[in-house]
């Protein structure tokens, strides 16, 4: 087991880079995998974004990867966070219900939806856990510590990082940018999504590259950051309203019009959200 790989400098092949991203992505999800055997908070949130950052840096090191390694490790460990992503939305999702509820809503409904949502979430949380605690996720950590040992490159890992991790990086920011150029107040769900995953992405790629690219790299994941959030509460919104909706026409399969009715009225609220969240990303991506 590879227990460190030194500091990497702007002179340093860019595979090892590779290498120490790897171990730190292995480790992080390790440690995630550890709190979900420990059922402690977050945890299965936590599995998921380890996920998601190691997803994130073979995508980022894309060129330099030599041979189908990358794509098998992409596949599993995208599995795995999907595996996760039925508990954790329905775990935002309870939470905005609750969040958003006034007064001038049903209690009884309201109970009866946070209950439905609960007890959802708990199967889920349940299916999600044996998941990440199976053979087949404890091989895909196995697989990760040795890729982190012994990455298979190509000649390209061996240029500086200085020289290439700039332009990788400026590559994840122009996909983002051809996105975020086409956004309109009007603009379908979906794609407002897809831009909120390519700022995670530039974030993620920011995040890694920092440690050799300094203050320009922090900077560009502070403000992928900000675009992040703003974009995952459009997209919290977006869920929440879908399963509301879903709720809302099994209720009216059972001839239950008032709690359809009750539905009905917070999934227009959720809708609603996203209005002032799509302006204030427009306003601070358009901003000189």
């Amino acid at each position: 087991m590879v227990e460190s790989v030194g500091v990497v400098t702007a002179e340093s092949p860019v595979g090892e880079l590779v290498a120490s991203a790897l171990l730190k992505g292995s480790r992080r999800l390790q440690r995630s995998i550890g709190m979900v055997e420990k059922s402690e908070d977050d945890a299965i949130h936590q599995v998921r974004v380890s996920c998601r950052r190691l997803r994130s840096d073979l995508k980022l090191f894309r060129k330099v990867l030599a041979g189908d390694w990358a794509v098998d490790l992409r596949s599993e460990l995208a599995a795995l966070a999907q595996a996760c992503g039925e508990a954790r939305d329905l775990e935002v999702i309870a939470a905005l219900v609750r969040d958003g509820v006034t007064s001038e809503d049903n209690p009884e409904h309201v109970a009866t939806i946070l209950t439905t949502l609960t007890v959802g979430l708990e199967r889920a949380a349940a299916r999600s856990a044996e998941v990440v605690t199976s053979d087949r996720t404890g091989l895909l950590v196995d697989d990760l510590e040795a890729v982190a040992a012994a990455p298979e490159l190509n000649a390209k890992a061996s240029k500086a990082c200085g020289e290439v991790l700039p332009r990788l990086l400026d590559s994840a920011q122009r996909a983002f940018g051809k996105a975020a150029d086409q956004l309109k107040p009007w603009t379908v769900d979906d794609d407002w999504h897809e831009v909120r995953l390519l700022a995670k992405r530039v974030r993620y790629a920011a995040d890694t590259a920092a440690s050799v690219l300094g203050d320009e790299a922090k900077e560009t994941a502070v403000q992928a950051a900000k675009f992040q959030e703003l974009l995952g509460q459009h997209q919290d919104h977006c869920a929440a309203a879908d399963a509301l909706t879903l709720l809302a026409e099994e209720a009216a399969a059972q001839s239950d019009a008032e709690l359809s009715f009750t539905l009905g009225r917070l999934t227009e609220r959720h809708r609603a959200a996203r209005k002032p969240l799509r302006e204030e990303f427009l306003d601070i991506y358009h901003r000189p």
